[in-house]
C-alpha cells in the first residue's frame, strides 16, 4: 500500500525469506560460510538453530541460492510431529516419488534406488528438515539410516536439520550419539546487535531503490532495536507497520515516538502487555561461533567413506601442509628422508598463512630438504570460520595443480581439519603425522579435530607412546599405524650439529638488560595462544607461579606477540620489569635450540616445544597442567631421533602395498 507512495519498487520488509535481502551480519556472515563448508562435504547433517524469526530460513535459502540447480537436488519439508513412516512418505513426495501404498521396506528401498538414479546422472540430493525440533527420536533415526546410502565413494543423501533451540537439546540427548556422529557442521543464530539493525534497515530499504525518503529520525532504528529485541523477522514486522502508519498520517520522518507507539500497540495485538527489556551490546549473548561438531560419514562397514582400491600412481609426490613454524620444519626434515626415495618425485611443504615467522628458518630448512617444492598460502581472513573455508579454497588449487599421490598434516588444528577434508575429497591418500590427540576431546566431551582426523587418514605416526596405545585400542590395525618417534626431535639434533654453538653471545643478547646469574641456569617459558584461552584467574595464578619459579632460576619467556597482546587484554603483562623475568620475542629455531641446550628446564603448554625439550634431556614442567604442578622430566619413552627415516620406510612400503 505504501509502497509507491514512497517511490520504492517492492515491499522492502515482507516477511518472506527472499535470498535478494540477505543480510550479512557478523553472526549470519559465519553461519553462512561454515553452512557453505557443510555442503562442500557432499554427505551428513548440517544443524541450523536458532529462535524464532532470527533468520534460519534466510540462511538456507541464501545458500541454496548459490548453489549449482545441475548438480544437487533439494527437496523441503516441513516436520510437525512426524512419525517415522510419515516422515518417509514426507520426504518421498518431496522429491517426487509418489508412495502409494508401499510398505516401509518398499518405500525405503524407492527412495534409495532414486537417490542412486540421481548419482549416476553426476546429481545429488538435499533433504532440508523444517521445524526438526518436532521430529520424533525414531524419525531422527529414520534420517541418519537414510544417511548410509551410498553408490561407491559417494554418500547418496545430505540432509539439513532447520530448528528452534529444542533442536539441540534433543540432538545431545544420550539416544542420540550415533546420529551426533554424522553431524559434520552446526551453527546458531542469536540476536542482532543494535548497530547490525541499523545497518540492516537500510539495507532492506535500499534493496527496494529508497532514496532517502522517509528519513531516518534520530534514535529511530534504537527504538526499533528496543522493541524487536534485534530479531530480523520482528524487525520486519515492525518497520513494516511503522511504514504503513506513516504512510496514514501522510508524514516523511519515522522518528523515535513513532516506533514507540506502533511497537506498543503491536505488543498489545499479539498478548503481550509489557515492552521487552532492551538489550545492551554487553549485556547480550553472543552468538556461538559456528563448529565442527562430530564425524564424517562413514559406510556401512565403518570404514571411512573413501575408496580403498582408488588407483594411485606410486611416482606421485607428497605434499605436507604447515600450519605453524615447527610444522614447517617437521615438513622439511620428513621430506629430506622422502627424498632418498628415488622411485618418488620432489615432494613440496605448503605453509599455510605463516609469514615471518616461518621465514626466520628459511636457511636452515632449504639446508634440510634443498629439493622440495616450497609454497605459501597467504590468508587474509582471521575469523576462524572464514580462515577454515579459506584453507579449503586455496589448500584445494594446490592439490589440483600438485597433483599428489599423499597428502600429510600435522596435529588437530583446524587448519589440519581443513587440509585433512580436501585431501579426502581429492581422492588423496592421507597422512596424520603426531596422531592420536585426544585433549581438546577430553576436555569439551565431544569428537575433537585430531579425531576427526585420524578416522579420515589412511596412515597414522603417533610421535607419543601414550598416543599409539590410544589408536590401537580405538581398533586402528597395527599395520596403518606406527609410533616412529617425534620428527622434531630429528630437527632438534640437525640443528644441533649444523652450527654448534652458534649463538655463545645470543644469552647475553637477550638479558643484557636484568642482571642475571647464569652460573646457576635459567628456565625457559614458551606458551601458544590457547594458553590465554584458560581464563583471566589461571592466568593470574601461573604467571604468580612464574614469580615463585623465577627466585629459585631466572627465566626467559619466549612470548609471542599474539599472545602478549591478549595477555594486555587482562591487564597481566608486567612481567618485563620483574629482576628475575625476562620477556624477549621468540627465536629462530637454530637459536632456541641453542638457549634449550643451556636451560635447566621449560615451561611451556606446546607439545612441539616440549618434544624439543625431551630431545635435549631438558626437563619440563607442562603448562597445562595447574599452576602447583611441580616439575616432572618428560616421561614418554619415544624415541628419539632418525623419526624421518622410519616414517618414510613405512610409508613407501605402505603405498605399495596399497597402490
Amino acid at each position: 500500500m505504501y509502497e509507491s507512495h514512497f517511490g520504492f519498487t517492492g515491499t522492502p520488509f515482507s516477511l518472506n525469506a527472499d535470498p535478494a535481502f540477505f543480510f550479512g551480519t557478523s553472526g549470519h556472515s559465519n553461519a553462512l560460510s561454515y553452512l557453505k563448508f557443510g555442503v562442500f562435504q557432499g554427505e551428513g547433517f548440517v544443524v541450523v538453530t536458532g529462535e524464532i524469526g532470527a533468520g534460519k530460513t534466510m540462511l538456507v535459502r541464501t545458500l541454496l541460492a548459490g548453489l549449482e540447480s545441475e548438480q544437487i537436488v533439494a527437496a523441503q519439508i516441513v516436520s510437525t510431529q512426524l512419525e517415522a513412516g510419515d516422515l518417509l512418505r514426507s520426504i518421498a513426495l518431496a522429491f517426487g516419488i509418489a508412495p502409494k501404498s508401499l510398505s516401509k521396506a518398499e518405500l525405503i528401498a524407492t527412495i534409495e534406488a532414486f537417490l542412486m538414479l540421481l548419482a549416476t546422472e553426476n546429481r545429488r540430493a538435499l533433504l532440508i528438515v523444517d521445524e526438526a525440533q518436532n521430529l520424533e527420536p525414531a524419525a531422527v533415526e529414520e534420517l541418519r539410516m537414510l544417511s548410509n546410502f551410498q553408490l561407491g565413494n559417494q554418500a547418496l543423501l545430505q540432509s539439513f536439520l532447520i530448528g528452534q533451540p529444542e533442536l539441540r537439546e534433543l540432538l545431545t540427548s544420550k539416544s542420540m550419539e550415533q546420529f551426533r556422529q554424522r553431524v559434520i557442521a552446526s551453527c546458531h543464530l542469536g540476536p542482532m546487535t543494535a548497530a547490525e539493525t541499523h545497518a540492516y534497515i537500510e539495507h532492506r530499504l535500499r534493496q527496494v531503490g529508497w532514496a532517502g525518503s522517509p528519513s531516518l529520525g534520530e534514535g529511530a532504528t534504537e527504538r526499533i532495536f528496543h522493541w524487536s529485541g534485534g530479531i530480523p523477522r520482528r524487525v520486519n514486522l515492525l518497520c513494516n507497520r511503522v511504514l504503513l502508519a506513516l504512510f496514514l498520517g501522510s508524514g516523511t520522518r519515522l522518528d523515535a515516538n513513532l516506533v514507540d507507539l506502533v511497537g506498543q500497540e503491536l505488543r498489545t495485538e499479539i498478548g503481550e502487555s509489557s515492552r521487552p527489556a532492551p538489550i545492551s551490546a554487553g549485556a547480550r549473548a553472543p552468538m556461538p561461533a559456528p563448529t565442527f561438531s562430530t564425524a564424517v560419514a562413514r559406510n556401512r562397514s565403518g570404514v571411512p567413506a573413501i575408496a580403498a582400491g582408488t588407483a594411485l600412481g606410486l611416482l606421485g609426490p607428497l605434499v605436507v601442509a604447515a600450519a605453524t613454524p615447527w610444522d614447517d620444519i617437521k615438513a622439511a626434515v620428513l621430506l629430506r628422508a622422502w627424498t632418498k626415495h628415488s622411485a618418488w618425485r620432489p615432494g613440496a611443504r605448503v605453509r599455510l598463512g605463516l609469514h615471518s615467522r616461518a621465514a626466520e628458518n628459511d636457511e636452515f630448512c632449504r639446508r634440510l630438504c634443498h629439493d622440495a617444492l616450497v609454497l605459501s598460502c597467504e590468508l587474509a581472513e582471521r575469523r576462524p570460520i572464514a580462515r577454515i573455508a579459506e584453507i579449503v579454497n586455496r589448500f584445494g588449487a594446490i592439490v589440483d595443480d600438485v597433483g599428489p599421490s599423499v597428502v600429510a598434516v600435522f596435529g588437530d588444528s583446524d587448519a589440519a581439519l581443513a587440509c585433512s577434508l580436501v585431501a579426502f575429497k581429492a581422492g588423496c591418500r592421507l597422512v596424520h603425522l603426531d596422531a592420536g590427540s585426544r585433549e581438546s576431546s577430553a576436555i569439551s566431551g565431544d569428537i575433537g579435530n585430531g579425531e576427526l582426523i585420524d578416522r579420515l587418514a589412511h596412515v597414522l605416526y603417533p610421535s607419543r607412546s601414550a598416543a599409539w596405545i590410544a589408536l590401537v585400542r580405538e581398533g586402528k590395525r597395527d599395520a596403518d599405524v606406527l609410533c616412529a618417534g617425534s620428527l622434531l626431535a630429528d630437527a632438534v639434533q640437525a640443528a644441533a650439529t649444523w652450527r654448534p654453538n652458534a649463538s655463545p653471545l645470543l644469552l647475553h643478547r637477550l638479558t643484557d638488560s636484568i642482571v642475571m646469574d647464569f652460573k646457576r641456569g635459567y628456565g625457559l617459558v614458551e606458551i601458544d595462544e590457547s594458553f590465554v584461552d584458560r581464563g583471566a584467574e589461571w592466568i593470574a595464578q601461573f604467571i604468580s607461579m612464574l614469580h615463585e619459579l623465577s627466585r629459585e632460576k631466572p627465566l626467559i619467556w619466549l612470548l609471542d606477540h599474539e599472545v602478549a597482546s591478549r595477555l594486555d587484554a587482562n591487564a597481566l603483562c608486567g612481567l618485563s620489569v620483574h629482576e628475575r623475568i625476562n620477556v624477549v620475542a621468540p627465536v629462530a629455531f637454530v637459536d632456541g635450540v641453542e638457549l634449550l641446550r643451556r636451560a635447566s628446564f621449560v615451561v611451556t603448554n606446546s607439545a612441539d616445544f616440549e618434544q624439543e625439550a625431551a630431545a635435549l634431556g631438558v626437563r619440563s614442567l607442562w603448562a597445562g597442567a595447574e599452576p602447583h604442578t611441580a616439575f616432572a622430566a618428560a616421561n614418554d619413552q619415544q624415541k628419539q631421533g632418525e623419526a624421518a627415516p622410519r616414517i618414510a620406510e613405512h610409508l613407501t612400503a605402505w603405498m605399495a602395498a596399497h597402490a
